[in-house]
């Protein structure tokens, strides 16, 4: 009798790994990359992260907006990586990713594109991966224009890396950093809600555009989390909800 009462709370404490995923059993993670998805007093905001709160209501996840953590970029990329119930956002979804990671995708949610940043009284000129050997380069760690620029053939180890724009900026003021490489729409926006003067810093080179933005997951997250958590961003974005919250914050 006893070996039976083992092997039944045995069975009862495997269920729930073999039990099917859902959209609530995802752990939701984002960093600072506004106007995307930002801390705003230590809240989760940014248009991604409010229209993932529309899904969430629309499924009716147990799921708030508490559930979101904000990370260094560099630690949810590894975490998404490593983890099967990971969802990072907003993540570019480059052939690279799709590849070498296996990520899984929900989107896209909106496009975007990738540039150097540059002091304008430097009086930089950026015309080939060449020209921005000879420049010291600040990226954040691990982020999709550190790639692209490694991609194209900059040294990994000429990169100064961080996980926060903000530094970045005061480093090229401080002519300790020539390029910062970043997202335009973001790089503009941590630019002008932070009061740099947006007119010492222009776009020297664009290293990409057409890329889209999605909410990615483990490359192992089943298609019981991934196809109705779609299909609820598909029906946001068919009702206009989508679009509308974007535009609050691209006016």
């Amino acid at each position: 009798m006893k070996k039976v009462i083992c092997f039944i709370v045995y069975l009862l404490l495997l269920t729930p790994l073999y039990a099917e995923m859902t959209p609530d059993d995802i752990s939701y993670c984002t960093e600072d990359y506004p106007p995307y998805n930002f801390s705003e007093n230590g809240v989760p905001s940014g248009f991604a992260t409010e229209i993932l709160l529309k899904m969430f209501e629309k499924l009716n996840l147990k799921k708030t907006i508490k559930d979101i953590r904000i990370l260094p970029w560099a630690r949810g990329y590894n975490d998404v990586q490593k983890k099967s119930n990971v969802c990072l956002f907003t993540m570019t979804k480059t052939p690279e990713r799709v590849k070498e990671h296996g990520f899984r995708w929900v989107g896209p949610i909106i496009s975007t594109g990738s540039v150097l940043f540059a002091k304008k009284n430097k009086k930089i000129k950026v015309s080939s991966i060449e020209d921005i050997k000879k420049y010291r380069v600040c990226a954040i760690r691990d982020d999709v224009a550190e790639q692209l620029i490694v991609k194209q053939g900059y040294p990994m180890n000429n990169v100064d890396r961080t996980a926060n724009p903000v530094s970045i900026i005061k480093k090229i003021l401080k002519d300790r950093c020539s390029l910062w490489a970043y997202g335009k729409i973001a790089g503009q926006w941590v630019l002008s809600k932070n009061d740099f003067n947006t007119d010492e810093f222009e776009i020297v080179h664009q290293l990409s555009e057409n890329q889209f933005l999605y909410y990615a997951f483990n490359k192992q997250t089943p298609d019981s989390v991934i196809e109705p958590l779609q299909k609820s961003f598909d029906e946001l974005k068919a009702e206009g909800v989508v679009d509308q919250i974007i535009s609050k914050y691209l006016k």
